[in-house]
């Protein structure tokens, strides 16, 4: 029981998701109000649905504002659009009996066009939040989309159908739970497909960074295989992996360094600061003084910068102590 009352336990997830669910629904009705906004605001809904099953952090209300205003005049072009389309389907059934003989024909174009549109919207208002395209490539995508994958299709349609009886049966709870939960459980299905067109959609921000930096290692790989063939020498990935590992491989230039810093490692394990002349200032020597003059002598006759001494001293230390636990 504590386990289900705890922080990661069932109680606190499940419970702020339908706390989520509650306030995107509310806030779906509260910019839908002008009617003219359903298109808008739904974009937002889906904005925010999306991005929470992708664990994107973020604020229900500013993240909702925010698609709201940076989809508004899209969305609510293509909202006007398929409202004209479903009022002029609405016109030609009140009216078929005026075409006579051809209804036999338009009456089953009209239904046809009627399945269209609802498997379509499906995904017209979730690919309008997150994708940048036109208006026209959208709905070419949708139209694709509605047809290649018509089992999610048909299941998100059903959903709507589903949430609509039961506002007949419960309105108040269907009227804050329902654009929530349909749109949390559309997400699921339509993100998915999202990302077979889309793979680096909602990727973790760590994994992206890792591909990009292995991507500029293979690039910088290509152009020195490319600059050695361009002096007419021979090089293949295999022979800068070599390159790249050299220092382990006695002889070569990053082994002659190492074995240098080596030498120098030698020469302060000789010194004798004792046997050392002391220097006439600071009248009271330190055990920092003393040290710095042995460096001193080392470094006598090289350019090397203190800093570096210090840290070449602080390693030599750090390995005399080991040595001693050891």
């Amino acid at each position: 029981m504590r386990d289900f009352f705890s922080l990661d336990g069932p109680f606190n997830k499940y419970g702020g998701m339908v706390a989520d669910m509650i306030i995107l629904s509310f806030m779906w009705l509260l910019f839908s109000i002008p009617l003219v906004t359903i298109g808008a605001s739904t974009t937002a809904m889906f904005y925010v649905s999306t991005r929470r099953i992708a664990n994107r952090e973020g604020y229900i209300t500013r993240d909702f504002w925010e698609a709201f205003k940076a989809n508004f005049k899209k969305a609510t072009i293509i909202w006007l659009i398929c409202i004209v389309l479903a009022w002029l389907i609405w016109f030609n059934l009140s009216n078929i009996d005026v075409v006579g003989s051809m209804g036999v024909i338009i009456y089953p174009a009209q239904i046809i066009i009627i399945v269209e549109m609802a498997l379509m919207a499906v995904y017209i208002f979730p690919m309008t939040a997150r994708f940048d395209m036109s208006i026209k490539q959208i709905f070419k995508s949708c139209f694709y989309m509605a047809n290649r994958h018509l089992l999610t299709s048909v299941t998100c349609v059903i959903l709507v159908v589903a949430i609509v009886l039961s506002f007949i049966i419960m309105p108040p709870l269907t009227l804050f739970l329902g654009p929530g939960l349909y749109a949390w459980m559309a997400s699921h299905m339509v993100i998915r497909l999202f990302k077979r067109y889309r793979p680096e959609m909602d990727k973790d921000p760590i994994l992206e960074i890792q591909e990009i930096e292995a991507q500029k290692e293979e690039e910088r790989r290509q152009r020195r295989i490319g600059a050695a063939k361009k002096n007419g020498e021979e090089m293949t990935a295999e022979d800068y992996i070599f390159e790249e590992t050299e220092e382990a491989i006695p002889g070569t230039t990053k082994a002659n360094e190492n074995d240098e810093s080596e030498n120098i490692w030698e020469k302060l394990r000789n010194v004798d600061i004792e046997e050392l002349e002391p220097t006439p200032e600071p009248i009271i020597e330190t055990a920092e003084d003393r040290r710095n003059r042995a460096l001193d002598s080392i470094f006598e006759d090289e350019d090397d910068e203190p800093v570096e001494k210090v840290d070449i001293w602080a390693q030599l230390r750090n390995a005399s102590e080991d040595e001693n636990e050891n």
